[in-house]
């Protein structure tokens, strides 16, 4: 919640600066922003798209509740299983089934999310169809990196964003799993998973230094996600900037020294004259 409001503040300080052409356009939308995370469907309805609207309310309802009693199906099968005997030669089944039902209850609860999500960019994007706007990008990328991109129509750069998300997730993942791992280790010595083999000082250091490694991650992480915000923004500013391709160079004679009245080069001098035109 607290990288949502990103935005908020930041065009906030932006205000306060420096007012621009793009002022009344951040502020409009990072009110219609907040009213739509706060009340989904709410972007539609002030929008006046009532039929966007009614199809939210029915598949974010739909998807809540499918999730909902699948939760409820599933701690009814994990109930089952737990009160099995261990004996019990049909563990695997029950097993399965309770598992099976978990992935089911979160396929449901993502799709209510993925609803929510859409209906926040949906809202945005359709305020701002006649204008690009800085402040719909930025919150775009805030709400889901790359979005912003996207609507920058930037979109070699969402590959590599999530390239850098999917790194740095997966280098927490793999050094927080050690951390824990050697922890353990440490916690059990000497009867870890190394039978003592591994000096206690060894297990420390492996430890300290994957929890490191663990947290240096998580800060490029966010690293990532933040330079993904700015980006958005950035980029939006510049989206409709006035740049012509046609940055002419010219080479022309021309005739130095033309002041007939200069007493150390008396003479004028025949010469090229290279020009370079910012159109």
């Amino acid at each position: 919640m607290v990288f949502l409001l990103i935005p908020f503040f930041s065009f906030g300080q932006l205000a306060k600066s420096k007012p621009s052409k793009h002022f009344f356009d951040s502020l409009k939308t990072k009110h219609l922003w907040l009213g739509a995370q706060v009340v989904p469907g709410f972007g539609q309805i002030y929008n006046k798209q009532y039929g966007k609207a009614a199809v939210l309310y029915v598949g974010m309802g739909s998807m809540l509740y499918m999730g909902i009693r699948s939760n409820n199906t599933y701690k009814r099968y994990l109930s089952e299983y737990n009160n099995l005997d261990p004996v019990f030669s049909d563990m695997d089944y029950y097993e399965k089934r309770y598992l099976r039902e978990k992935h089911t209850r979160n396929f449901f609860l993502a799709g209510a999310g993925a609803f929510y999500l859409a209906s926040v960019i949906d809202a945005l994007v359709v305020y701002n169809k006649d204008q690009h706007s800085p402040a719909t990008a930025t919150i775009l990328s805030t709400v889901l990196p790359g979005a912003g991109q996207v609507y920058n129509r930037k979109l070699w750069k969402v590959p590599v964003i999530y390239g850098g998300i999917y790194t740095m997730v997966f280098l927490v993942d793999w050094n927080n799993r050690r951390y824990i791992r050697t922890k353990k280790a440490i916690r059990e010595f000497p009867n870890d998973e190394y039978n003592g083999l591994r000096p206690v000082e060894d297990l420390k250091l492996y430890r300290d230094i994957f929890r490191k490694n663990r947290d240096l991650a998580f800060a490029g992480l966010i690293g990532v996600y933040v330079l993904n915000i700015i980006d958005a923004n950035v980029d939006a500013h510049l989206y409709d900037w006035n740049v012509n391709d046609d940055l002419s160079f010219h080479v022309e004679p021309t005739i130095l020294n033309n002041n007939f009245a200069s007493t150390a080069y008396p003479q004028p001098a025949f010469g090229l004259s290279c020009t370079i035109n910012f159109k």
